[in-house]
């Protein structure tokens, strides 16, 4: 991700890895998500074995359920205790129109008119009492979503946005691309989808209470007849609906596995879908220039492909349950007045015994298809929080998930002298190529170095220090008291306010100091439209954003001074006018700037050149005559 790394060291924090206070990588734009860009073997192999439900029930209570038990955790009690009650009240309304339904078609039966007419303003009266506990119960329901889902969300990105770890987490391997799509869409559906699945089925089991002791009193059963002696059977309705919906539920968990798994495939090629939009659309300029929408094109179709295979085999899936789910939809319908009809027939009942009975019957085998009837939705549940489960894991286990890409790391620790130092230094590719030799050298307070030739091996070196590159051996020790501030082709612009994009990483500063410093490096004109919101990496030019980091730099006035390339995008005239910021306002600053020879216009102090020799980088340092 695109930034600028501003550091002041740490005392006591010597570890294998150091990475920035502030937590904003380094590099160019667009560059934090390269390796994350989807491959056909990627969205060819096959999907890895999925979890027993005992193992994604525990992982699940253990990434979401803390927050029952987080700093919210009274106001999240209370309302949980509201759901779970007003779900009660729920429950009652089905057991009262059970108990009406008997009584109305007893009247009818007998055609008792005043009875009737009784029992319609009862009905009123459920109705009236049905619709406020059910307008109340979904307000308190979507509460606990929505802060479900803020509590898991900042989680999850207050752990991967943190120290450059989002940047480096693109070139590690795992189930952890696009994450992106795993905080926006996954969080949302594996919290939302929780709650309504858990009130579904607390709502199930207290009707299958509810309706298990109706059902029972309402089954007078008859003797069964086996080789001419008569078998008892008590609540013998109560047994067949739970055996009718056992083998129910028993057949749509066995077809619903591949549900599961085309479901999460869908997931992952939408994902993928997604992000190669929001990239087009993030380099919309350079795709212009190049003339390459033909190829996007292109792009986005074979994209769209993986999206349209794994919608097919969702749709297989699906067809192979609908076979099942639309046969045992209309057979719920019928099936329990036939069972109960026969009693009726036989005058054992009456019409409203009968109806009572059947829609009894069709209540607790509903409560026990609680599977059956959230069998899409549990796919989905399972999928995105498995999605959040990748992310989480790696971010969470980040050191031992780096530690296990290679068997070295650099190590950057802070020091006390004023001094950048690399000892026995090496750097190597994340699939463990060498890229530049070990090198020792140091840097002192008030150096100004020119580094030129391979700018790629140099730009892994910023990053190194930056401490977000940890690919290679070595030690870097950087100046504790200092004041870092890196400077990549073209800054970081948050979208928002003009002046939150200036003032970035957040300080504070007052209108007056951003103005002066805007007019400093020619960008007056923009000191009018602080308070505008607007997606500044677009609206502004590269000259201007080039312009703002040194903007950023007058604002920050750091100790040590990293440049990339921050003014190659700016005509002599402009690059002479940033230059001689440098020399007026930071004289005795340690300036580093990778670039052309006139990256430093000629007053540095120290020149390095990094060349390729048989696939290695080696790096010498040139004399600098005497200006």
């Amino acid at each position: 991700m695109a930034g600028e790394t501003e550091q002041k060291g740490q005392a006591g924090k010597t570890r294998n890895h150091v990475r920035p206070m502030t937590g904003v990588g380094y590099g160019p734009v667009g560059e934090r998500r390269r390796q994350s860009r989807p491959t056909a073997a990627r969205l060819a192999k096959p999907s890895p074995p999925l979890k027993s439900w005992p193992a994604f029930l525990r992982d699940f209570v253990r990434v979401a359920g803390p927050y029952w038990r987080s700093e919210e955790r009274g106001r999240v009690i209370f309302f949980t205790v509201a759901l779970f009650l007003l779900t009660v009240m729920q429950v009652v309304v089905p057991v009262a129109i059970n108990r009406w339904m008997r009584a109305l078609f007893d009247a009818l039966e007998v055609r008792e008119m005043q009875r009737f007419a009784m029992l319609s303003g009862v009905l009123l009266v459920i109705i009236v009492a049905n619709v406020t506990i059910t307008n109340f119960h979904l307000r308190v329901k979507r509460r606990i979503q929505i802060g479900w889902r803020d509590w898991l969300t900042r989680r999850v990105t207050s752990a991967w946005m943190e120290a450059g770890r989002h940047y480096e987490l693109t070139y590690l391997p795992g189930p952890h691309d696009n994450p992106d799509g795993r905080i926006a869409e996954d969080v949302r559906n594996a919290t939302e989808y929780a709650i309504d699945l858990a009130h579904a089925l607390v709502y199930d089991l207290l009707l299958l209470i509810s309706f298990t002791d109706i059902l029972w009193s309402l089954s007078q059963a008859p003797y069964i007849v086996l080789s001419g002696v008569p078998y008892y059977v008590p609540g013998y309705l109560v047994w067949l609906a739970i055996i009718y919906a056992g083998i129910g539920t028993l057949v749509a968990l066995m077809l619903g596995r591949a549900l599961v798994r085309s479901a999460d495939r869908r997931q992952t090629a939408e994902a993928d879908f997604r992000f190669g939009l929001s990239h087009a659309r993030e380099n919309a300029l350079g795709i212009a220039l190049a003339s390459g929408e033909a190829d996007i094109r292109q792009r986005f179709t074979w994209l769209f492909r993986g999206v349209v295979g794994a919608w097919n085999d969702v749709t297989l899936a699906l067809a192979h349950m609908f076979y099942y789910s639309s046969t045992w939809s209309v057979l719920s319908q019928v099936f329990p007045i036939v069972v109960v009809a026969p009693r009726y027939i036989a005058g054992l009942i009456t019409l409203g015994g009968l109806m009572q009975s059947a829609q009894a019957f069709q209540q607790m085998v509903s409560a026990l298809s609680w599977a059956i009837d959230n069998l899409g939705k549990v796919a989905d549940w399972r999928a995105s929080s498995e999605r959040v489960f990748g992310l989480h894991e790696a971010v969470r286990n980040f050191d031992v998930l780096l530690a296990s890409s290679a068997a070295n790391h650099i190590t950057v620790v802070p020091s006390e002298r004023m001094v950048l130092a690399f000892r026995d230094f090496a750097t190597r590719t994340p699939a463990g190529a060498p890229e530049l030799g070990p090198v020792n050298f140091e840097i002192h307070e008030g150096d100004r170095v020119l580094v030129m030739g391979e700018t790629g091996a140099a730009s892994t070196v910023l990053k190194a220090i930056a401490g977000i590159w940890p690919w290679g051996s070595g030690r870097i020790e950087r100046p504790e008291s200092a004041r870092l501030l890196f400077m990549p082709p073209r800054p970081y612009l948050p979208t928002g306010k003009l002046r939150e994009a200036i003032d970035f990483p957040s300080e504070h500063l007052t209108e007056s100091a951003i103005s002066k410093a805007l007019e400093r490096v020619g960008l007056a004109v923009l000191a009018q439209h602080l308070e505008e919101r607007g997606n500044w990496d677009q609206v502004l030019t590269v000259e201007q954003q080039q312009r703002v980091g040194f903007a950023r730099l007058l604002l920050k006035r750091p100790d040590w001074i990293f440049m990339e390339e921050a003014a190659d995008a700016l005509d002599p005239a402009g690059h002479k006018a940033m230059l001689e910021i440098l020399r007026v306002e930071f004289p005795k600053a340690t300036i580093i700037a990778l670039g052309r020879t006139d990256a430093l216009a000629d007053f540095e102090t120290r020149r390095f050149y990094l060349e390729r020799k048989e696939g290695l980088v080696t790096l010498r340092e040139e004399t600098v005559a005497a200006a």
